[in-house]
């Protein structure tokens, strides 16, 4: 069964998503952040550990530049 996200949550996912298309890597969480227009890395931080607890992303002990998309939006 599939988690709902929340706008922020589907908006970071289609960020992660977008720069990972564009960049052939995952992108660190400022980068993530500059993306949405948001001023806290520890804010895209949260996101990505709830994203990852609902099964759309996979990180390396939350280390940025390893975020792996599973699911997408």
């Amino acid at each position: 069964m599939m988690m709902k996200l929340t706008r922020k949550q589907k908006m970071t996912l289609e960020a992660i998503e977008y720069f990972i298309n564009e960049n052939g890597y995952s992108p660190t969480y400022k980068e993530i952040a500059d993306l949405l227009n948001m001023k806290s890395e520890s804010g895209v931080h949260r996101i990505v550990i709830i994203l990852e607890e609902k099964g759309y992303v996979k990180t390396a002990n939350g280390k940025a530049r390893t975020i792996r998309v599973l699911r997408g939006v």
